[in-house]
């Protein structure tokens, strides 16, 4: 069976656990994912290995941001534009997560801005648009559900060719499809609130002085949510199947 290419925005100890949270909720084995670290420059896949791959999924990072990234960073990010460009030009299964989703929108035109008013932690009402309730990523969803967030920053202008798929109450850019087969969130799909509460004991900073159990009271339940890597799953399996 084809592999999943994991290109991954991470270099702290979260690495493991974002490869551990794709793999359950996509219900693959560790064996299906080839994790490829950008930031630490492993070696990428060549244009002709790409096609190897049943599709590609960017990763999140609470390390960077698109808009303050130093020059050294930058370069590592833009070895992975060739082969974002041939995933866009062969509309191959793709998708973007939170930092994956701003890095797609900033190589394809779109625009990735620090805003403190569309900034967003914790459990976030996803709402879908009616593009968005018709695309094959969100094909057994209600019209609204709950997604775990955390960004500073956010896509703005949707990158070219891109149909806006959800918003939430606060970012008007919550997900967004490209062609047939590529998809983008700034939500994540891939946390349930075990794993919200595992990456809060790792980065205890991020309690801002409170608790644990006291920011945990205050999420939404955001398991539906897991049925979006589902789906993603549903549409690399109807591409290999043609």
């Amino acid at each position: 069976m084809k592999k999943i290419l994991l290109l991954q925005y991470r270099t702290d100890e979260s690495r493991e656990h974002e490869q551990l949270c794709l793999i359950n909720k996509l219900g693959i084995t560790s064996a299906e994912l080839d994790v490829r670290s950008v930031i630490l420059r492993e070696e990428l896949p060549s244009l002709e290995q790409l096609r190897e791959y049943r599709g590609v999924i960017g990763g999140a990072s609470g390390q960077f941001n698109i808009t303050d990234l130093s020059h050294d960073v930058q370069k590592s990010i833009e070895r992975t534009y060739p082969l974002m460009e041939e995933i866009i030009q062969q509309d191959m299964p793709y998708l973007g997560i939170c930092f994956g989703h701003q890095v797609l929108a900033h190589l394809f035109g779109g625009r990735v801005e620090r805003d403190c008013a569309q900034a967003e932690s914790g459990s976030s009402k996803i709402m879908l648009t009616y593009l968005g309730i018709m695309s094959p990523l969100y094909e057994t969803m209600d019209r609204t559900f709950y997604a775990v967030n955390g960004h500073k920053e956010s896509v703005v202008e949707l990158p070219r060719g891109a149909q806006l798929l959800a918003i939430s109450q606060r970012c008007q850019i919550q997900s967004y499809q490209i062609k047939r087969n590529i998809f983008a969130t700034q939500f994540h799909p891939e946390l349930d609130l075990e794993d919200v509460r595992f990456r809060l004991t790792l980065r205890p900073e991020y309690c801002l002085g409170r608790t644990v159990d006291e920011i945990m009271a205050e999420y939404e339940d955001v398991s539906l949510s897991a049925r979006i890597l589902h789906h993603f799953r549903g549409v690399m399996e109807r591409e290999e199947g043609k």
